[in-house]
C-alpha cells in the first residue's frame, strides 16, 4: 500500500534542493517509508526515510532518531545533485543525522506520506505539516 504525495512543479535535474516539514508518526506504524527523494540511476530513489519499530532510519540503516512515535519532528533533507550528496537534519540541529551519497543523476522530486516496505505493519500513518521546498 502507498499513499504518497508528489509535489508537482518541483522536479529537478541539477542544483541544491531542500525539503522541509514537520512529521508525526503514530504508534504502531512500522516498515514504512515516510519521505523520499525520488529518482536515481542505481535505484528508483536517491534517499528514503523510513520507520521501523519507532525508529527513524535512512533506508534500513543508519538510525537517525529512536523513539519517534507520537511527537512532531522537524525534518529537512538537502539534496546537492552536482555533488551527489544527501543530508538529513532533525529538529533544527546544525549537524546532519545523515550525510552521504545520492544514487546518481536523474530527474528528482520529493514525495512524502506512507509507502509500505518489507515487514510493513497493518496500520500505517504519517502526518505532515508546514511543508516547504527551497532551491539554492
Amino acid at each position: 500500500m502507498k499513499i504518497t504525495l508528489h509535489i508537482q512543479g518541483y522536479d529537478y535535474t541539477s542544483g541544491v534542493w531542500q525539503f522541509q516539514g514537520f512529521f508525526y508518526v503514530p504508534s504502531g506504524t512500522s516498515g514504512v517509508c515516510i519521505q523520499q527523494v525520488f529518482g536515481g540511476v542505481t535505484s528508483a530513489t536517491t534517499s528514503q526515510t523510513r520507520v521501523y519499530g519507532g525508529s527513524l532510519t535512512h533506508y534500513q540503516s543508519p538510525t537517525l532518531e529512536p523513539n519517534i512515535y507520537n511527537r512532531w519532528i522537524r525534518f529537512n533533507v538537502i539534496h546537492d545533485v552536482g555533488a551527489n550528496n544527501v543530508k538529513i537534519f532533525l529538529n533544527g540541529e546544525d549537524n546532519p543525522r545523515y550525510n552521504g551519497p545520492g544514487r546518481g543523476a536523474s530527474t528528482h522530486y520529493f514525495k512524502f506520506g506512507v509507502y509500505a516496505q518489507d515487514g510493513a505493519s497493518n496500520y500505517m500513518e504519517s502526518r505532515w505539516r508546514d511543508i516547504q521546498i527551497f532551491k539554492k
